[in-house]
């Protein structure tokens, strides 16, 4: 269950677990510590001390100057032994000193910049952050940090969290930590927090256990299983077979087999008014008919019951007679789009995740997550605490920011007086460069990430409504997919036309992108392929609708599918 290091007679490696960098020898004795001399030196370390192989191979190690640092989480002696791994720690500095190839071999493909929060008594998974964010992350829980360890992605063997933070379980008396080699981090598509695969809650069937000491009395009881039948499903305190599952933070059920796949969130960001949801509504049918006609995948309907809003609008557009019946309403701040459940022990409303999943040769491989979200939730000012609707971006695999041409003034100047009702009736004020930026401060601070620094998250800037503007493009673009083939050389050059198509019209979106990931491609389409038409008689008068016969959506999938280039191997590149 374990992985346990052996030691090698004539190796030592130092490895830093803030970059993944690290220093070896194989010449003994091996000083470490913060002298020009030490064969594995540490800038600013106050000690010293000496390592040799004993005669029975261990490696021993005397102290030749005093300072402070902790070996396996203790002080060490005059004199200790050194382990196949063993932590060293220096403050908040965190290093391991190993003497074991296949160990140091696992150590430097470990992902330093996501830190696993999991008990130390059982291995159990709480959460999966940054660095930064580890601390907030326990304490923000209620917990004062006693029993707990922390390891980098990627590699077992863990530091004590009372230890690295001088919390309340300091001075515990605990080995070190060791993560089990089955341990499997899952992100909840609601709360967004992680947990381990076998935390998931079962939720009870049996209406006598209807009841929840924390959702209410309404809701199911969730509880962690400890019988099953013969078929391997749970049973419920009463036993009837459970088999649906919870997530153990917020409760929510979780789409069927959502444990069984690789989960990616894709998140749409926008001003308000800016189309998301007729956009999303477009886009799910859109992408079904791509997948499957262009790459043999098939995207399906994971969670129908979760999804119902989302597919009830998708029906809604695409079955009207009559632009009046397919009006979409706006998605509402903590309305139906949304669900209130506990995040870090406050009740919340969180966006109701929709939920896909994607197969190739009727294999099921990965799941992709979406969000109507209200606009108001990316606006500066919303409590993202209080509020945390929008948090998902910190989570996603990929983000869409949605930026509505009709809504900016230097556009409308450029677009002209077109026949088009949305380029003459009154919007809001114009901020999709703030919400950009607003974009950029929440995933920064939620990812604990130096404001110079950028993310790698692919990030698409979509122009939408490319069926008003798209003829004055200086260059035409052309269709990436060609051949069964996603061609990235295509996909690059029609992003680089519309940046520089950008910039000569409105430069605060392009300059604003380019700080915030180092991975980031344009794209045009139109969710509608026409100009609606202004409603002028009935309760709907006023209001701006689809013509239903003229709906003729244009290259929305293409950011999608993109995106799963970058995060998947399901699309086939060139």
């Amino acid at each position: 269950m374990f992985k346990f290091a052996r030691p090698s007679k004539n190796f030592l490696a130092l490895v830093d677990c803030s970059d993944a960098s690290f220093a070896e020898t194989s010449k003994f004795p091996a000083k470490v510590g913060g002298d020009d001399d030490c064969a594995l030196k540490i800038d600013g370390a106050d000690f010293e001390f000496e390592v040799s192989p004993s005669k029975t191979g261990v490696l021993e190690a005397k102290v030749a100057q005093r300072g402070d640092f902790l070996v396996n989480g203790v002080e060490p002696g005059e004199g200790f032994e050194l382990g196949g791994v063993a932590t060293l720690q220096i403050g908040e500095r965190l290093f391991y000193l190993i003497s074991d190839r296949e160990a140091f071999e696992r150590a430097k493909r470990m992902d330093v910049s996501r830190w696993l929060v999991f008990y130390a008594e059982n291995g159990r998974i709480e959460d999966e952050v940054p660095f930064g964010r580890i601390k907030p992350s326990v304490l923000n829980r209620g917990l004062d940090g006693t029993g707990i360890a922390i390891c980098p992605k990627g590699f077992e063997t863990g530091f004590m969290f009372s230890s690295v933070f001088k919390t309340g379980g300091a001075g515990e008396n605990v080995s070190v930590p060791l993560l089990p080699e089955s341990a499997q981090a899952v992100t909840c598509p609601l709360c967004w927090l992680k947990f381990d695969v076998g935390d998931a809650m079962s939720i009870a069937v049996h209406e006598s256990l209807r009841g929840d000491p924390v959702l209410g009395p309404d809701e199911m009881l969730r509880f962690l299983p400890t019988s099953f039948n013969e078929d391997g499903v749970p049973l419920d305190p009463a036993g009837m077979p459970a088999p649906d599952i919870a997530c153990p933070h917020c409760r929510r059920r979780l789409p069927p087999g959502y444990l069984e796949l690789d989960s990616k969130i894709f998140s749409i960001v926008g001003a308000p008014s800016a189309g998301k949801s007729y956009y999303l509504s477009v886009l799910i049918k859109e992408l079904q008919g791509s997948l499957y006609r262009n790459f043999g995948i098939t995207l399906k309907d994971l969670d129908p019951s979760g999804n119902m809003l989302l597919t009830q609008m998708k029906n809604r557009l695409f079955s009207a007679k009559r632009p009046e019946d397919a009006i979409l309403a706006k998605t509402a701040l903590e309305g139906a789009m949304y669900e209130r459940y506990p995040r870090f022990g406050k009740m919340v409303a969180l966006p109701k995740p929709m939920t896909y999943s994607l197969s190739a040769d009727g294999m099921a491989e990965t799941s992709i997550i979406f969000y109507d979200n209200a606009g108001e939730h990316f606006e500066p000012g919303l409590d993202i605490e209080e509020s945390p609707g929008a948090m998902h971006v910190a989570s996603s695999s990929a983000i869409f920011f949605l930026f509505d041409p009709v809504s900016n003034r230097s556009f409308k100047r450029l677009i002209g007086n077109r026949p088009d009702p949305q380029l003459i009736i009154g919007g809001r004020i114009d901020q999709q460069d703030t919400i950009l930026s607003e974009m950029e401060v929440r995933i920064k601070r939620i990812l604990s990430i130096e404001p110079s620094k950028r993310i790698d998250t692919p990030i698409a800037i979509i122009i939408g409504k490319c069926d008003i503007w798209g003829d004055l493009l200086p260059e035409p673009l052309e269709n990436p997919i060609r051949d069964g083939c996603l061609d990235l050389s295509v996909v690059d050059s029609n992003s680089e036309k519309l940046r520089r198509f950008m910039l000569s019209i409105d430069p605060s979106i392009p300059s604003g992108a380019q700080t915030i990931s180092s991975n980031v491609r344009y794209f045009a389409l139109s969710a509608l392929g026409h100009s609606p038409e202004m409603l002028t008689l009935g309760e709907c008068a006023g209001k701006i609708a689809p013509i239903p016969e003229k709906l003729n959506p244009i290259d929305v999938e293409i950011p999608t599918v993109w995106a799963l280039s970058q995060t998947t191997n399901l699309i086939p590149t060139r």
